[in-house]
């Protein structure tokens, strides 16, 4: 859920500091997160389609984590843009893997890759998905141990339909159970997955609620009513305390609660709730005890998980915050969709360490893996590591940096049109069998 325990993680870097270890350049647009499984990167993108440029090949790509040579890359569909949200893009929710297969998810298409790039099945979930897209898919799908999920909300202004939450057979793509949501709508927040003694357990967090979901037949165990509008961030959580921190317009919150119990005998106790400082899309990280969120404008809070106290609170650089954070090493990464990303330190006290910037950021989330981060912009893929001490000894070779055009036009902050392109899980990648963090937070 976007924490590694990975340490030496870097702190600062710029475009020529020394700790970028390589930067690939990405065919095409996607602002899916990257994820690292067996010395590999998987991600996935829309390119044009050679000689249809009314086309897009909707692709998923695999880098060597050492050098950045880009692997395989492998068309899934082809199709023409969607309707999607202007921060949006046709490759939107991030990859997920096992270490064995590797799966991608397109709005439409639901599709499962082995490690060469073959693809083992391929399914089409939703038929429709191109007529009544709005904003364009975004939620990311999540595995368990047989399965997979997919969280789907089309919002279309042209049917009643408001979306559904599904799971495929891993194996062999097909449908074990869909539940359709009859109640609820404007939902784009990844699924999480959490290990519990009892097993896997399932949970979502909806416009209005979180609930949990039977893993094997998808029947609500239980639900708890919290006010949010269109969810875009993923929830968080830390063994028995989950959080959820999210909405729009004026209805936004965020929340901690302690589960006990399981299945339709959990109680659900609230141990806070606020109406300030929670992020409109960046998923947030529950980290060291401690509620770290940042709205869209850039205001960062941190607030104890437990107790509800609000421990630091403080506006970043410029820019608009669309992007979920994640941490390791006793640091907090919030990026920024321009390229800037704040690092935070916790010990001794709350505070910034450093700004740092790439040219042309992007929306995707950060992966952190052996002892590097990720990054994704709009053109590339960065591997950034700890930094390295100049020749000849004296200081590491680092620089923090502003981005060179300032900060972003107001309406590119956020102009109230909720995203469906978070990881969230719109979420974040990492090394932990691949899996797309929640942090995880969109």
């Amino acid at each position: 859920m976007g924490i590694s325990a990975a340490p030496e993680l870097p702190e600062t870097w710029s475009e020529k500091s020394s700790n970028i270890r390589w930067r690939t350049a990405i065919p095409g647009s996607g602002n899916s997160s990257p994820i690292v499984s067996g010395g590999r990167v998987y991600l996935t993108s829309a390119v044009p389609t050679a000689g249809d440029d009314s086309q897009a090949d909707r692709v998923g790509l695999a880098l060597d984590f050492e050098t950045g040579e880009i692997l395989w890359q492998t068309p899934v569909m082809t199709a023409p843009a969607e309707n999607r949200h202007r921060l949006n893009t046709s490759a939107g929710p991030t990859p997920a893997t096992d270490g064995e297969l590797v799966v991608v998810y397109f709005g439409a298409v639901l599709a499962a890759l082995d490690l060469e790039g073959r693809i083992v099945w391929k399914t089409e979930i939703d038929p429709d998905y191109f007529e009544y897209s709005r904003y364009a898919a975004g939620s990311s799908p999540v595995l368990t141990a047989d399965s997979v999920i997919i969280a789907q909300d089309q919002e279309s202004v042209k049917n009643d339909d408001v979306g559904w939450l599904a799971a495929f057979d891993k194996k062999t793509g097909r449908q074990i159970w869909r539940r359709d949501w009859d109640d609820t709508c404007c939902s784009y927040s990844t699924p999480l997955i959490v290990e519990h003694e009892a097993g896997q357990r399932l949970l979502f967090a909806h416009s209005g609620s979180v609930e949990e979901y039977d893993l094997s037949s998808g029947e609500t165990l239980w639900e708890h009513f919290f006010p949010i509008n269109q969810m875009v961030s993923s929830i968080v959580a830390d063994k028995d305390v989950l959080c959820v921190a999210g909405g729009a317009h004026n209805v936004k919150g965020a929340t901690c609660v302690r589960l006990s119990g399981t299945g339709k005998d959990t109680e659900v106790e609230v141990l806070w709730e606020t109406t300030q400082g929670a992020p409109e899309t960046a998923s947030p990280v529950l980290y060291d005890g401690k509620l770290f969120m940042v709205t869209s404008q850039g205001i960062v809070t941190c607030i104890d998980a437990v107790s509800g106290e609000r421990l630091w609170r403080r506006r970043l650089a410029g820019g608009s915050y669309h992007v979920s954070l994640v941490a390791g090493d006793g640091k907090v990464y919030v990026p920024n969709a321009g390229g800037v990303t704040t690092v935070i330190a916790l010990e001794p006290e709350i505070r910034v360490l450093a700004e740092n910037a790439l040219d042309r950021g992007s929306t995707a989330s950060p992966a952190i893996a052996g002892g590097a981060l990720l990054m994704r912009t709009r053109t590339h893929l960065v591997r950034i590591g700890k930094e390295e001490v100049a020749r000849g000894g004296g200081s590491p070779r680092t620089a923090a940096a502003r981005p060179r055009d300032g900060p972003r036009r107001l309406r590119d902050v956020f102009d109230g049109s909720l995203v469906a392109y978070l990881v969230g899980r719109v979420g974040a990648g990492l090394s932990q069998k691949g899996y797309p963090a929640a942090g995880q937070g969109s």
